[in-house]
């Protein structure tokens, strides 16, 4: 009876166990009785099992089984990959492994066996499955394995508690386990918590030990538990274990070059998984990535403002060395204020530094600093950026030392004409800073603040606001700025019936800087059509794109930089385009001819529209060398007042009275008209300004230490750094396609990469990584709070309040301090 209750149950396993097995045709054909897949042979099912229940030949080649297992898949895929037959048996016909192709043991293996994720690994995975009474040299070295180890299974890591001689400090001993061991403690504040964390620990027994070998100094594994309590994670989701998932050094200057670019984490993240052929090439998740761009940032600022601010003008001066900066130091070691200005800016000033405009914006920092910037115009009439200013205080000595530090790294060269809003303290500084240029208000802010302060005055053809505007851009005598100024004092005080104190106190506020801004006193000035801060305005407008009240001042920095970037950028694409694309013409005057492949593109444009006014104008001989040019009326049109032009034919000297040349830098058309008069078919070279030609950018630049500045320093490195990615990306992209040219290509690259780092260790030298004696600070801006602008709601202010009472006062010593 005992025996037929154990052919039953021999019986029932075998059915349970037949749906699993799976064996290749070539191996069943291998077997001359045909039954390597079946289980008829009753002999050979009762000695398998009695073999592995007892413990005996087949137990104790447990071991060597899986290893053929494991060959054996990779044997039959990579032979249909090759296109052959796979050959039945162990490899070469060798009968090492003790285990014949037709043994239903190995049957049993091969179905058994997990699916290999890539060949290569299939064929050395057994040198990363830990084994008792292996040794590593480190415990590093043993972590790495243990880590590699859980990726393959589907299961996470963690490290466990050691033993450390107190003698020699050397750890003896330490665990290794899986990260699903142990149990989660207890909190006193559980019973408040409405939405618990999922638990994520079983107390699983999956462990490794390794303990030092005196001997041999090495670390042996002296126990190892392989059995999990817990589902394993598929091979599809490996990637997502914390302990799998780790962000490289390339991909974090990756991430720090996508950031500085605009691309905001999410986008930069989906770009680097299809560099890397998806998610899980990538090697870390969306959260990783944004948790490294907030450690890069915090690493930056661990210091302080002050020190990052000053590390990042030592990295430009290692970088450029033209670069200028200055730090308004006092004696609390607090940094005020800040000038800076690279080789670019520097160049920019020498050549078209003679109308700059500065202005001031706010809220682009969370220090709420101003940032100051010097521009202009260049040959192109487009903006440049001559230096920028960072400053805490706006007062008259705040200003004061900006420009002169502004001076300082330009060699002294004082601007003609400079441009600034109605702040009085500016005007205080230009004063004592520079008092020979010329200092002109923004015309766009005086109108703005006309409307505010006089519209209330208007009648139904708003009188008083259009005289204004007369008075701001048309009148050119003297007294008739006058005349109409005292129309706009009898019409805002004696029409009122109340009068209004504040509109009065303006209207003679800004009568008191008339020469600032009207135009009959700007008219001689040298502006190049400039009146008003708008340009600078339209540049601050960028900085507002990129810049918010949140950035530290590392972003700020290179935000600054990128918003710099972009505007060389568009000054070259605009260079490049007028020396490929021909001027047009729209005549064929030889005035026109002859300037055409002088003036810049912009600037031709301007003067062929005088050339053609010039054409449709009548001229009329007073006396001598004296004319008078007028603009002949057209369909009723408003006809022009005429002006008196003066020419004198020795030197060919022409002037105008209604100053353009002296204010713009061209020609006008009344002056154009009396060449024409006079058969002068070339303008004469006095009145071609080099600023306007396309040669403007082609003398050298010396800064005031002397040396020669280049304006683009790092435009070798990046060429170098362009030609070596050009040549090693299409490598990469060939050797992906072949496993043994990828691994032939990877050793290369590392073999290279270790020679490359003895030959920095030979010339290795001063490392030129600034260092910061003195730990300064920024001065913080009185007043403003920097919380957040949301308003707590009533439910919050009565928790708050709650803690405040239940709160216990201390009486230590420490809280009173």
């Amino acid at each position: 009876m005992r025996k037929d209750r154990e052919r039953q149950r021999i019986r029932g396993r075998q059915k349970r166990a037949r749906p699993c097995l799976r064996t290749h045709r070539h191996d069943r054909h291998s077997n001359p009785l045909r039954r390597a897949g079946t289980w008829t042979d009753k002999g050979t099912q009762q000695d398998f099992l009695r073999r592995n229940e007892g413990g005996g030949e087949g137990a104790k080649g447990k071991e060597e089984k899986q290893k053929y297992a494991v060959w054996k898949a990779a044997d039959i895929r990579k032979a249909i990959k090759e296109g052959r037959t796979p050959e039945p048996g162990p490899l070469g016909g060798e009968k090492d492994l003790s285990i014949s192709s037709d043994s239903p043991a190995s049957s049993i293996a091969v179905s058994d066996a997990p699916p290999p994720q890539s060949m290569d690994m299939e064929e050395h995975e057994d040198d990363f499955v830990p084994r008792l009474g292996t040794e590593y040299k480190t415990l590093d070295e043993a972590w790495l394995v243990w880590c590699y180890y859980g990726g393959r299974k589907g299961f996470g890591v963690r490290k466990g508690k050691g033993n450390k001689n107190k003698q020699d400090d050397v750890i003896t001993s330490k665990f290794f386990f899986c990260n699903c061991e142990g149990k989660r403690g207890s909190d006193q504040r559980d019973h408040l918590t409405n939405k618990p964390r999922a638990e994520t620990r079983t107390g699983c027994q999956a462990r490794l030990l390794l303990k030092l070998d005196r001997e041999t100094h090495k670390y042996k594994i002296v126990k190892f538990v392989e059995e999990h309590n817990h589902p394993l994670q598929p091979r599809e989701a490996c990637y997502l274990i914390p302990s799998q998932r780790k962000v490289p050094d390339i991909a974090c200057f990756d991430i720090q070059v996508a950031a500085s670019s605009g691309i905001n984490p999410k986008d930069a993240h989906d770009l680097h998984s299809r560099l890397h052929g998806g998610i899980r090439g990538v090697g870390y998740t969306k959260v990783d990535h944004r948790n490294c761009l907030r450690n890069i940032r915090k690493e930056a600022m661990q210091y302080g403002a002050a020190v990052a601010m000053t590390k990042y003008f030592a990295k430009r001066s290692i970088e450029d060395s033209s670069f200028k900066h200055f730090e308004d130091t006092s004696e609390e070691e607090e940094i005020s204020n800040v000038v800076w200005m690279d080789a670019k800016m520097i160049a920019s000033y020498a050549r078209f530094g003679d109308v700059v405009v500065f202005d001031t914006t706010f809220g682009t920092n969370n220090e709420k600093w101003a940032v100051g910037t010097f521009v202009g115009f260049n040959h192109l009439r487009e903006i440049v950026v001559f230096g920028a200013a960072l400053m805490c205080d706006q007062n008259i000595e705040s200003f004061e030392w900006v420009f002169a530090k502004f001076l300082e790294a330009h060699g002294g060269k004082k601007p003609i004409t400079i441009f600034t809003d109605q702040d009085p303290a500016i005007g205080a500084a230009l004063k004592t800073q520079i008092p020979d240029a010329r200092h002109g208000l923004c015309t766009w802010h005086i109108n703005k603040n006309c409307v505010k302060h006089l519209s209330s005055f208007n009648n139904d053809k708003k009188d008083v606001t259009s005289k204004f505007n007369e008075c701001l851009y048309r009148y050119e005598e003297e007294k008739e700025f006058e005349d109409a100024f005292l129309f706009l004092r009898k019409k805002v005080n004696g029409e009122s019936n109340t009068l209004d104190g504040e509109s009065n106190t303006w209207l003679e506020f800004i009568y008191k800087s008339k020469e600032k801004w009207a135009y009959c006193f700007m008219k001689d000035a040298h502006t190049l059509g400039i009146r008003s801060t708008q340009m600078s305005e339209s540049f601050n407008a960028k900085l507002k794109v990129y810049l918010n009240c949140k950035l530290d001042v590392c972003r700020f920095m290179e935000q600054f930089d990128r918003i710099l970037e972009e505007n060389r950028e568009k000054e070259i694409t605009s260079e490049y385009d007028m020396r490929k694309k021909l001027p047009r013409l729209k005549s064929s005057l030889p005035i026109l001819r002859g300037v055409a492949n002088l003036y810049t593109t912009n600037v031709f444009e301007l003067f062929q529209e005088e050339v053609e006014l010039a054409m449709l104008a009548h001229i009329e001989c007073l006396k001598g060398n004296t004319y008078t040019v007028g603009k002949i009326g057209i369909d009723n049109e408003t006809p022009c007042k005429s002006r008196q032009v003066v020419w004198t034919r020795e030197g060919q000297v022409v002037s105008c009275s209604c100053k353009k040349f002296e204010r713009v830098g061209i020609l006008c058309w009344h002056a154009l008209k009396v060449l024409d008069r006079e058969d002068i078919k070339v303008i004469p070279p006095r009145y071609i300004l080099k600023r306007w030609t396309r040669e403007a950018k082609d003398n050298t630049v010396v800064d005031g230490e002397g040396r020669m500045v280049i304006e683009d320093p790092m435009l070798d490195v990046r060429n170098r750094k362009a030609d070596m990615v050009r040549m090693i990306t299409p490598i990469c992209d060939e050797a992906a396609n072949n496993e043994e040219d990828t691994h032939f290509v990877r050793n290369e690259f590392l073999e290279f990469q270790r020679k490359y780092k003895e030959y920095k260790e030979k010339k290795k030298g001063d490392d030129g990584n600034p260092t910061i004696e003195h730990a300064l600070h920024l001065k913080k801006k009185n007043g403003g709070d920097r919380r957040s602008k949301r308003i707590p709601s009533c439910i919050e202010k009565n928790k708050r309040a709650k803690k405040a009472k239940k709160k216990p006062i201390s009486t230590s010593q420490d809280s009173l301090r």
